[in-house]
């Protein structure tokens, strides 16, 4: 609310994700509106969610994991980063796709889940690649699949959903800058050009990429980014009708 509130100068924007986007249709009693309080500047960085596993669980791979769900339904515990969240999203559509049903644990912190997760004290986790790559790479975790379009250049053999005969589960989560609806077109423009420029720095590309997250190799628009938004927002909040995901009302 403070950025959707913040004098329209430019000087204050913040980096929006899929989530601060639903929140109005879950959380009524908000003071601000996404879609009507903010617009968007730049595309900053997609991030894919990941399924992952600790070396306690017997499932290698997607399709074992599936199986396990359908012999123990409802019985396999599955983190996710909250509520409405797009690692929650994307379990939901998992099971909707997989027609399996899980055991849904929020956590107001990754890092805690995958504490869990490495303990044996949760099954599954779903999560954004940035926050449990460094587990992934050490081998304390195993990544059964991303739900990005492609695989990710720091785990080329993970599968993605798609490929594991699941495409409809395609969900990554992206990061906008966004800034106070009432902002000049031309602080605008300023910004997104600025924010294009940094990220071509190649340094910062590969420090990003590490991470696991994926960037554009040309310039959003803050109009292109505007109907991006309005299908994203149409998208899915009928994804949370449908599956009737709600916050505390």
């Amino acid at each position: 609310m403070a950025v959707a509130r913040a004098s329209p100068d430019g000087y204050t924007i913040l980096l929006g994700t899929r989530s601060a986007t639903l929140h109005r249709k879950m959380y009524r009693h908000l003071e601000y509106d996404f879609e009507q309080d903010l617009v968007p500047v730049a595309m900053v960085a997609r991030i894919p969610v990941g399924i992952v596993v600790g070396k306690n669980c017997k499932a290698q791979c997607l399709h074992q994991l599936i199986q396990l769900a359908k012999t123990n339904p409802g019985r396999l515990s599955a983190a996710t980063l909250g509520v409405g969240t797009t690692s929650h999203i994307v379990s939901v559509l998992l099971q909707d796709a997989a027609g399996i049903q899980l055991q849904h644990i929020p956590y107001m912190e990754v890092s805690r889940a995958l504490k869990d997760v490495v303990g044996g004290r949760v099954d599954l986790l779903f999560t954004q690649l940035s926050g449990g790559i460094s587990h992934m790479n050490a081998g304390s975790v195993q990544a059964l699949a991303v739900t990005s379009p492609h695989a990710s250049a720091n785990l080329p053999v993970v599968p993605t959903v798609a490929e594991e005969g699941l495409a409809e589960v395609n969900a990554d989560d992206w990061f906008i800058a966004m800034a106070p609806s009432n902002t000049p077109s031309d602080i605008i423009a300023i910004l997104n050009d600025a924010i294009n420029q940094a990220l071509t720095d190649q340094n910062l590309r590969d420090d990003l990429t590490e991470l696991g997250y994926v960037l554009s190799w040309f310039a959003d628009t803050p109009d292109g980014l505007q109907d991006f938004l309005t299908e994203e927002n149409m998208l899915w909040t009928q994804v949370l009708k449908d599956h009737r995901v709600i916050g505390f009302q």
